[in-house]
């Protein structure tokens, strides 16, 4: 376990101590499990009432006008990751391949790489330099993994699969699996052979479970800095631009184009062959069946702008009401002998 004292890790931040800076922290809390020992993370002044006087914290300058100790700063939020990143566990490899991996002779691995248990490498995969392989993680025919990249247990990458720089694939992601292409026919559904492969960029990371299927035809393609969350379904040559955010269980069908900076919410469905323009936002449970326009908000099925779907979704509660309202009138209409 890190420790450092209050007035180290202030300098490290670049942060204004506040109180004794040789208390010594050993951790993060959150509010309700504050500790003497421990930096507690609180954003608003609400928050701060539930914590004890002597539990040092991270917060806005205003949180300590009555003498708490800690960190004082313009934007906690901001320095949240740093902060995190020092008292993160890490359990680094070394550099070597388990005795009980399958590497092929004809895979190129670079320096500092380390291939975990029962890892399967397959001929013409490359492992540049830095490369770790947990466990099971599968690396098919001519997959090539950039510098730095990690690869969680279970992982399978399909052959012809390339993964940028300083990539982080989480636990049972699988990138390259076929699309689901298939031809109608009067003997039944024909399979479509999928000849593509999937490209990601620098510092993507994928989610647990979540898949990228190869194209048809040419390539599935992952931006830099695009982050997919858990249980995401990308599409045979779907086309995800940079720094885009794609939340659980959402997905994206094939021959569709996220542009860059859009943020996917949960459960979203994107129909195929649209285009969603850059920076656009959609909204939880959105299905996108047309086109959506560079910095859009939209929300509801189908999707439309936030605002016309949050009007429809008040007006339904009041179809009961309406709905016998309507049904007085035509009673009253017909007893006074309208047509």
């Amino acid at each position: 376990m890190n420790s450092i004292t209050l007035a180290e890790l202030g300098k490290k931040l670049g942060l204004e101590v506040v109180g004794d800076g040789t208390r010594v922290i050993t951790g993060v809390t959150l509010p309700e499990d504050g500790r003497p020992d421990c930096l507690c993370v609180v954003w608003d002044a609400k928050t701060l009432k539930s914590v004890e006087p002597g539990v040092p914290v991270i917060g806005r300058p205003e949180f300590f006008e009555g003498g708490r100790p800690g960190l004082s700063s313009g934007n906690p939020k901001g320095t949240l990751p740093d902060l995190l990143a020092f008292f993160a566990r890490t359990y680094l490899k070394p550099a070597g391949v388990h005795q009980s991996a399958v590497v092929s002779a004809e895979a190129a691995v670079g320096e500092d790489v380390w291939i975990g248990p029962l890892c399967v490498i397959e001929q013409g995969a490359v492992l540049e330099q830095g490369v770790r392989l947990e466990g099971r993680a599968y690396v098919g025919h001519e997959v090539r993994l950039g510098a730095g990249t990690v690869v969680e247990p279970n992982v399978t990458l399909m052959h012809g699969t390339r993964v940028g720089k300083n990539c982080i694939l989480h636990a049972g992601c699988v990138l390259g699996s076929d699309g689901f292409g298939f031809l109608p026919s009067e003997a039944g559904l024909v399979k479509i052979p999928q000849i593509g492969g999937v490209i990601v960029g620098d510092e993507v990371e994928v989610g647990a479970c979540s898949t990228i299927d190869r194209g048809t035809i040419g390539d599935t393609s992952v931006g830099d800095g695009t982050k997919i969350d858990n249980h995401v379904q990308i599409g045979h040559n779907v086309r995800i631009g940079k720094h885009c955010v794609i939340c659980s269980m959402a997905g994206i069908a094939g021959s569709s184009v996220v542009e860059d900076g859009v943020t996917v919410s949960v459960q979203v469905g994107i129909t195929d062959h649209v285009r969603v323009g850059k920076g656009a936002i959609l909204a939880g449970r959105s299905g996108v069946t047309n086109d959506i326009p560079a910095g859009a908000v939209v929300s509801g099925f189908p999707a439309r702008a936030h605002n016309e779907a949050k009007k429809a979704q008040v007006l339904s509660t009041r179809l009961p009401e309406l709905y016998e309202r309507l049904k007085r009138l035509e009673r009253a209409f017909a007893s006074s002998g309208g047509g």
